[in-house]
């Protein structure tokens, strides 16, 4: 009786124990979960949108939204703006299809005459930036010595990429005023 009770128990123990191995395999159920894929970056254009090229070298003089984001976004930039509160600025978003050894910028300053609101050259700028690679684009600051005043502002760019190191000046910004002549006496025909 004793067998026929163990081979009882062993009959029930094993249909429990399929009972729950297929009841359980009723509620499993096999994920397999797909690796995130990192999204390439777009290919910049190029050449740069909104920029004017001459022979593989491109400008473009940003919009005051432009310069707001990218002072926005460069916190290094910030002492550029105490700067241009005093004196007069621009800016020149640059880019070269085969890099640069170091860029220069050439511009006028101008004021505008009070009595017939045209504009009148009252100096120029020249500015010297250090090296860009190949179809990188750089912003060069344009920072003159002319006091910031109502209609003050910089203009006539052009833009040269130097691609030797022969003759490279130091970064920075020269400021040539334009010296008014002092009015002299005619001489009357007394």
């Amino acid at each position: 009786m004793n067998s026929k009770l163990v081979k009882i128990l062993i009959t029930c123990l094993a249909a429990t124990l399929l009972s729950t191995a297929n009841g359980q395999a009723d509620q499993v159920k096999v994920v397999a979960k797909k690796t995130a894929k990192p999204i390439p970056s777009p290919a910049a254009k190029w050449p740069p949108e909104g920029f004017r090229g001459k022979e593989g070298v491109y400008a473009k003089v940003p919009s005051s939204k432009d310069v707001v984001g990218l002072l926005s976004a460069k916190k290094s930039l910030q002492p550029l703006v105490k700067t241009c509160d005093q004196f007069a600025c621009g800016a020149v978003f640059v880019a070269s299809q085969t890099g640069c050894k170091w860029w220069e910028v050439n511009s006028s300053v101008f004021s505008l005459k009070a009595e017939d609101l045209s504009k009148e050259k009252i100096g120029t700028l020249t500015t010297y930036h250090k090296r860009s690679k190949e179809k990188a684009q750089a912003t060069i600051f344009l920072i003159s010595g002319a006091e910031v005043t109502p209609g003050t502002s910089i203009g006539s760019i052009r833009v040269i990429c130097h691609r030797d190191s022969a003759n490279k000046p130091k970064p920075g910004n020269i400021y040539s005023p334009i010296v008014a002549p002092t009015p002299t006496a005619s001489p009357s025909n007394s």
